[in-house]
């Protein structure tokens, strides 16, 4: 008897085994499917897309030539050398974990594009663990295809950003507060407090989880659990934890208060529709069907027939994280589609028990929160694919083959990241310094829309500063801010006899007005060459910086 008892829990804990590799198997292959319908041909769309790749190769060079004597003059010089990084402006924990991608497979898209590849997995797991808590391991695998395959997180997900790596982290998070709550272990509670500063320390807005957290905790214990030792350890370690994030938020975060505060055009903070934005935009985000059987989901809820199984301060915690959430980000006057995706798991699980009520908790209610999944997953797969505007990984490749030893190249145009991070993936070019015509003639605080101040130099001004800093090529795009003074000057430099046209390049994709497109949509980029005899640099380049707050000196032609 005790021979056949032991059996049955060897083939049950094998039985279990077995689901839970088929069920990482299918999220592989789920996160595989995103990486492969992502663009990673240096074609980035997104405008901040190409600095987070960037940011990645800084943290991998600094480690590998290890300038600790020397850190700043060196960090100077490389941004002078590449001047599209972003490091001080978003918190680093992506950037680390791209370093490590970088430095074993290489600096590329594809391989900055697979680091958020490994988050979307994780994405996966944490929804799948979250769930697995009240569903069955199929119905818990459809909420898991729900929250990677919903469209704004399949969107964003398969572009180089740092949204889907703080939700996943945010989510495995949650997902350890629950374990601490439920078996009062130490060590979930610090695994909850890691992953919770990891998410903060990729996007520090994901601060906000620590709101439902504490609810969660209060709803569970009471007011004793403030006196728990390793509550307190925990508090404690977080705050000072905290501290890096915060000095950086308050030395070089302009730009994020900025984005509190708003830009012209944006809607009114006190407006009715600045409060509904999110809330109108959640059938986008999430799928028109998820939405509407959570908003079901309530309406039981109210009635009390939602039949999910929660723990009283479960269900306070999920009420505060999307309540918490959507106040948060609603606040917020820029306002995004990707901005709140952290806040919307809670809606997510709260369609996945209303089909488990109205379908049953067996195998037709699983079946059918599986079927539900697995037809957002692949709705967002192959109809909603992220854009992509090709062509600069071209010209890159002209600048490597062409350009002078440690030459210099002047880039002009919108999509500066684009070309920075596509020159910076030909390591055999290192010897070259790349510079922005905007930085040298301009000063502009994130973007335009928020102001620009222009330089007043004359057209003899502008060819001498290109002598002055020993340009030796010239990356321009075709109308890129013309109506702007010193731009239009720059274009009437490029057209004199002192410059000639050696190539030209068509820009494809989904171009914006920035791009500058003709009359049939399409962009071009153009190279020039000095008719002139080019002669070393003459001193350093300072550049202002607003988006920090501060200003970067370093050598042009000085390799970093």
């Amino acid at each position: 008897m005790n021979s056949l008892a032991g059996r049955v829990v060897r083939d049950v804990s094998e039985m279990r085994r077995i689901s839970n590799a088929l069920v990482l198997i299918v999220l592989l292959a789920a996160s595989a499917g995103m990486m492969l319908t992502a663009p990673y041909a240096g074609d980035f769309s997104w405008s901040d897309a190409p600095r987070h790749a960037l940011n990645g190769a800084f943290i991998m060079d600094l480690v590998r030539d290890h300038p600790f004597g020397h850190a700043a003059a060196w960090a100077m010089d490389y941004y002078i050398r590449y001047p599209s990084l972003t490091i001080l402006f978003y918190p680093p924990f992506f950037y680390v974990i791209e370093a490590v991608c970088y430095a074993i497979f290489g600096v590329s898209h594809a391989i900055a594009q697979l680091s958020v590849t490994l988050f979307i997995f994780l994405l996966g797991v944490g929804a799948y663990g979250f769930s697995r808590q009240w569903l069955p391991r199929s119905a818990a695998l459809g909420v898991a295809l729900m929250m990677i395959g919903a469209p704004e997180v399949a969107y964003w997900g398969r572009q180089v950003m740092l949204d889907i790596p703080a939700y996943a982290l945010g989510l495995i998070a949650m997902v350890w507060v629950c374990a601490y709550l439920r078996h009062d272990s130490p060590q979930h509670l610090y695994l909850a407090a890691a992953f919770l500063l990891a998410a903060i320390y990729t996007k520090y807005n994901a601060a906000f989880l620590v709101v439902p957290v504490a609810a969660a905790g209060l709803a569970a214990r009471g007011w004793r659990i403030l006196i728990d030792r390793h509550v307190l350890i925990a508090i404690a370690a977080g705050c000072v934890a905290s501290a890096p994030a915060m000095f950086m938020i308050y030395k070089f975060g302009s730009a994020n208060v900025g984005s509190v505060a708003g830009r012209p055009g944006d809607l009114a903070r006190d407006s009715l529709g600045a409060w509904l934005f999110y809330a109108k935009l959640m059938p986008h985000q999430l799928g028109s069907a998820t939405v509407a059987l959570a908003a079901i989901g309530v309406i039981l809820g109210l009635g009390r027939r939602l039949r999910a199984g929660l723990e009283p301060w479960m269900g306070v915690m999920l009420i505060a994280w999307f309540a918490t959430g959507y106040v948060f980000f609603s606040a917020i006057s820029v306002r995004e589609p990707r901005h709140d995706l952290m806040a919307l798991f809670p809606v997510v699980l709260l369609a996945a028990f209303t089909v488990s009520t109205l379908a049953g908790r067996g195998p037709l209610g699983q079946a059918a929160i599986l079927l539900l999944g697995a037809g957002t997953y692949f709705y967002s797969l192959f109809w909603y694919p992220p854009p992509v505007v090709a062509g600069y990984r071209e010209i890159a490749q002209y600048v490597a083959d062409q350009a002078p030893h440690g030459g210099v190249v002047m880039f002009s145009g919108y999509r500066d990241g684009n070309f920075n991070f596509d020159m910076r993936e030909h390591a055999e070019r290192r010897d070259l310094t790349l510079l922005r015509a905007d930085k040298e003639l301009l000063k502009i605080a994130v973007e335009r829309i928020r102001g620009v101040e222009q330089v007043d130099l004359q057209e003899a001004g502008i060819e001498q500063m290109l002598k002055d800093n020993g340009v030796a090529m010239i990356v321009a795009q075709q109308n890129f801010w013309p109506d702007l003074r010193e731009m239009a000057r720059f274009a009437d430099v490029l057209r004199s006899s002192d410059f000639r046209l050696v190539s030209s390049f068509p820009v494809t994709g989904e171009l914006g007005v920035n791009d500058g497109p003709d009359a049939g949509g399409a962009g071009r980029v153009d190279v020039f060459v000095p008719t002139y005899p080019v002669e070393p640099p003459k001193g350093p380049v300072v550049i202002d910086l607003p988006i920090i707050g501060h200003k970067v000196t370093g050598q042009v032609g000085k390799a970093p």
